[in-house]
């Protein structure tokens, strides 16, 4: 595919958001209880702080990881918390199964802080256009932005190696099929990124497949890649924030999506193999 997307999801829980000095809490926290009520949504948050005394103890549990606890915090430390419970970003479509109209996107997992895999209540993905490209270099990773255009799927799947979910409208007659390769069949040496440039036009780079991880079970990181195109290094100086999801063919089949950005040097990073997306 190559779309790149905006995601747009209500998660499930209130998230923070922001890291405040000597606080107890940390970014990625999920806020579920305050003083033994439940937390649903930014207004019971806000209901529950306007009624709490600034001379008590409050005690929170929150959800940090896979861990559940309590812990007693301040009505100011709680004011100075920037929290919610919706996300929104830019990542590439990897593929649409034509034969399902299930779509995979993104590559990793949509993590805030220390959530690596944030529970997503309902989300969105929508066709974009008037791409704009923070182009990366050496100690900084550059990031698409992209003016939302059409809602075109809908998502609450979020796994280790990204997004998946329902395909509602999209006009995919004219798109190229690709087989899907055994990782055994992926050589080192050329493959391609499809990759969304303009508002209206995608097109397909060269890269280099530099290493091959031969993994029994699903896992990330399964090749290392580095974008020799010179087109793609002057339009972004390599792997950018956005370009997650971007679909990796090698001849007329489709092996990977683009995952993670190296930063210290951008033209590399690495790439997850396509059934670990498909299947988990």
């Amino acid at each position: 595919m190559g779309n790149l997307i905006q995601i747009d999801a209500e998660l499930e829980n209130l998230v923070v958001k922001n890291f405040i000095e000597g606080s107890s809490f940390c970014v990625g926290d999920s806020i579920l209880k305050v003083n033994g009520t439940q937390v649903n949504s930014y207004k019971d948050f806000t209901d529950l702080l306007s009624n709490l005394s600034t001379k008590d103890d409050v005690v929170v549990l929150v959800k940090r990881g896979e861990n559940t606890f309590s812990f007693k915090t301040t009505k100011n430390e709680l004011e100075k918390v920037n929290c919610n419970n919706y996300i929104s970003g830019f990542a590439t479509l990897t593929y649409i199964n034509p034969k399902t109209n299930r779509f995979g996107a993104v590559g990793h997992p949509i993590s805030i802080g220390l959530a690596r895999k944030v529970p997503i209540k309902n989300g969105n993905i929508y066709t974009t256009k008037d791409l704009t490209i923070d182009k990366s270099c050496r100690g900084h990773v550059g990031c698409i932005n992209a003016v939302r255009k059409d809602v075109i799927g809908e998502f609450t799947h979020n796994s280790d190696f990204g997004i998946k979910g329902e395909i509602a409208t999209f006009k995919d007659s004219l798109l190229k099929p690709y087989k899907v390769a055994s990782l055994d069949e992926v050589k080192l040496g050329k493959a391609q990124i499809i990759l969304q440039t303009g508002s209206y036009t995608k097109d397909a780079f060269d890269i280099q497949i530099v290493d091959i991880q031969l993994q029994h079970s699903p896992k990330a990181k399964t090749f290392k890649i580095k974008v020799v195109d010179k087109d793609l290094l002057a339009l972004t100086g390599g792997i950018v924030q956005g370009m997650s999801g971007a679909p990796i063919v090698q001849g007329d089949k489709i092996i990977g999506a683009v995952s993670h950005a190296i930063e210290n040097n951008p033209a590399l990073g690495y790439a997850v193999y396509i059934k670990w997306m498909n299947e988990n």
